[in-house]
């Protein structure tokens, strides 16, 4: 990275975040611009003195000092800044194209897949960490506190960091791991989503293929096998390195002998005839066995012993947002989970219904984009069966779409075919107001959805002990 001065548009989303931290920690000068909303990246921006400006406008432009404006994937020449940017012939580069330039002369290890990148990146740090590999990662969270950061420029040979198959820019649908050279490639599942930019299966497996195809002959791909496209991927590449992995019978690495044990989540992986475990983590739900069993093969294989990624597990404390408790009221416990595909919302009520067998589980869902809602309004409506109570909230419409055709009183239409205890409610306010007045009794209130929900769980938990106060 020859640049030292930089100014980051979209500076508080997860990943920038990440990066602006990762480049501060390179010596670089980092300062950039944002909405004045409240992103969950504030406080570390602020713990790591990193200034920025709460809108965007041009003039935040006028200066000589900048040799590099990195933009958001999320913002294209209609947004003020990077219209100025062009207009001036400054050096722009869009975030994944900063990420290809910052590993280069590492050891990459891309963590891919529609569910499952954040928290298994996030793993495999820390089993590198406790390995005494001294990692480089950057991490698509809030925060991740077991380093009390997103992001960490180590002195070791391995850089660890989600691989996002969403696009690069608003005018660029290439996907943005594809500025990556990974020696060795997580994929941790292959399904239908983004379909704004993947109208079906087969375009989002062409993007995966791809990113196969930049792990060299000498590298390793590892690949969960629980997805049929995932041995459609084996099948098209015989020249490549496969780890398969997963509950499926003729995975490589299988998972075996599942269970919950003293709150912990219990598990082993067979491989070859030798058994590995019991590993035992406090996260819930075979969706993040699964996470877990993808980072430690890769840590097997570069050396860090099983007694370490033991350790590791056993102290891992999640990320902001995967399956954070967020606090209890009585007997009322909060949780908060960024599911937002019909199969992470699955295996998230699965997942909380097994940690919280002698509970009723409430769910409140904020559907995320009208394209995905409408492109698998099918998978959603069956998505909530095993919850005891649902709470469809208005849909979340994201900066690259302003509305659609579809609704959440259409998606709680559907829903009722599978799952009779469904209800629209439109507002956090009004979900607040309702869950405080209804909930009673050994309860568990997840909170889910990749937009803004996740301000409703602190709200509501101190609007339950405020309740409970006065009762």
């Amino acid at each position: 990275m020859q640049a030292k001065n930089i100014y980051m548009i979209g500076i508080k989303g997860v990943g920038m975040t990440a990066l602006a931290i990762y480049l501060k920690q390179m010596g670089c000068e980092v300062t950039g611009s944002d909405t004045a909303e409240v992103f969950v990246t504030d406080n570390l921006l602020k713990e790591n003195n990193i200034l920025f400006h709460s809108q965007f406008d041009e003039k935040n432009l006028h200066t000589l000092k900048y040799d590099l404006i990195i933009i958001s994937a999320a913002y294209d020449d209609s947004n003020v800044e990077v219209s100025e940017a062009f207009r001036r012939k400054m050096n722009t580069k869009y975030y994944s194209e900063v990420l290809g330039e910052i590993t280069s002369g590492k050891k990459t290890i891309a963590v891919a897949g529609v569910h499952g990148k954040t928290t298994t990146t996030a793993m495999l740090a820390l089993m590198l960490e406790e390995g005494k590999l001294d990692p480089s990662f950057i991490i698509g969270s809030g925060e991740v506190p077991n380093f009390h950061s997103n992001a960490r420029k180590g002195e070791g040979d391995y850089f660890v960091l989600e691989a996002d198959e969403y696009r690069k820019s608003p005018k660029d649908n290439t996907p943005k791991f594809l500025d990556l050279s990974p020696e060795i490639a997580i994929i941790s599942s292959i399904e239908l989503d983004h379909p704004d930019i993947f109208p079906s299966i087969e375009d989002i497996y062409a993007a995966f293929y791809s990113l196969a195809c930049r792990v060299p002959r000498r590298g390793s791909i590892v690949l969960c096998l629980d997805y049929p496209k995932a041995k459609k991927l084996i099948r098209s590449i015989v020249d490549r390195n496969f780890e398969t992995y997963g509950f499926d019978p003729s995975s490589k690495w299988r998972i075996v002998n599942t269970k919950q044990e003293d709150d912990k989540n219990v598990f082993s992986v067979e491989s070859m005839g030798t058994v590995y475990g019991p590993f035992k983590m406090k996260l819930p739900g075979n969706h993040n066995i699964l996470n877990a069993v993808a980072a430690l093969i890769v840590a097997l294989k570069i050396g860090v012993s099983e007694q370490t990624i033991k350790d590791a597990l056993d102290k891992f404390q999640s990320v902001k947002r995967r399956f954070e408790i967020i606090g209890e009221a009585g007997n009322i416990v909060i949780v908060d989970d960024y599911a937002h595909h019909p199969t992470a919302i699955i295996r998230t009520l699965e997942a909380a219904k097994r940690k919280y067998a002698d509970k009723k589980v409430w769910c409140v869902f904020q559907p995320h984009t009208f394209s995905r809602t409408e492109k698998l309004l099918e998978e959603f409506s069956a998505s909530f069966k095993v919850a005891d109570q649902v709470i469809i909230m208005d849909i979340f419409a994201s900066k690259r779409e302003e509305q659609g055709k579809i609704t959440s009183e259409d998606l709680v239409e559907k829903i009722k075919k599978t799952q009779s205890k469904v209800r629209y409610i439109k507002s956090a306010d009004e979900v607040n107001d309702f869950l405080v007045k209804n909930v009673k009794g050994p309860s568990v209130i997840l909170t889910i959805g990749a937009g803004n929900i996740y301000e409703l769980g602190k709200k509501l938990l101190s609007s339950l002990k405020e309740r409970e106060e006065i009762e």
